[in-house]
């Protein structure tokens, strides 16, 4: 079978069983995240063809999954390894990064490379899928949305970079997100916040969301899909 490992943060999590005595009750291992959609299609177009692992944790940023990477990267052997990182790691969401921002972003160029470093190392034949993280402004985090998305904006360019330099699949998401909530808002049904249907608080994806990310990773990733 071939092993698509699925790393990142609380968006990926999804509140999956964590202990790996527990791995036995797949009603929980995979959590209920955008990957345990895409799993669920995968294993139905193509039986027994794809294994899908979500190593993803809550919380985590650049700095620190590389000190679980070792347990739950490299450890696993991935054939093709998506990540979807970069929202944690923003301090106060002010804007302000206390080693000044050129500093905190040479470390997130940095700190996002390192570990797609040593997954290559170990093996040369690894396909990356990097996602594009995205935010809306939605509840607290309007507040200082206009000070911290410009450095946000610059994170998403560099993962981007990082897609082409490592010849990665890239899935952007913030544009399409936010023509989503455009549409949203012209519907102007229910008395939705149009922004809040699709990230709740702003950063966390609803099931609407999540269903949207899956259709997107699936669509991008048809053509390495294909070939391995």
């Amino acid at each position: 079978m071939i092993r698509i490992l699925f790393q990142g943060d609380s968006i990926t999590d999804g509140n999956r069983y964590k202990d790996p005595a527990k791995r036995w009750d797949l009603n929980h291992q995979i959590g209920h995240s955008y990957v345990f959609q895409i799993a669920g299609i995968l294993g139905r177009r193509y039986i027994g063809k794809y294994c899908c692992i979500n190593r993803g944790v809550s919380g985590d940023t650049v700095e620190s999954i590389s000190e679980r990477w070792q347990r739950d990267t490299l450890d696993e052997n991935p054939d093709i390894l998506s990540l979807l990182l970069g929202v944690n790691g923003n301090g106060k969401w002010d804007g302000y990064y206390p080693e000044g921002t050129e500093e905190h972003l040479r470390n997130f160029d940095a700190g996002y490379r390192r570990p797609l470093d040593s997954a290559a190392a170990q093996n040369p034949a690894i396909q990356f899928i990097l996602i594009e993280p995205f935010v809306l402004p939605v509840g607290s985090l309007k507040i200082h949305y206009a000070d911290f998305f410009p450095v946000f904006q610059r994170k998403q360019r560099i993962i981007q970079q990082i897609a082409e330099d490592y010849h990665a699949v890239w899935i952007p998401v913030q544009e399409k997100l936010q023509f989503l909530a455009e549409e949203t808002e012209r519907i102007g049904s229910h008395n939705l916040d149009p922004a809040a249907y699709w990230l709740w608080d702003g950063i966390h994806p609803t099931e609407a969301m999540h269903s949207f990310l899956a259709d997107l990773w699936l669509e991008g990733a048809e053509n390495i899909l294909n070939q391995v």
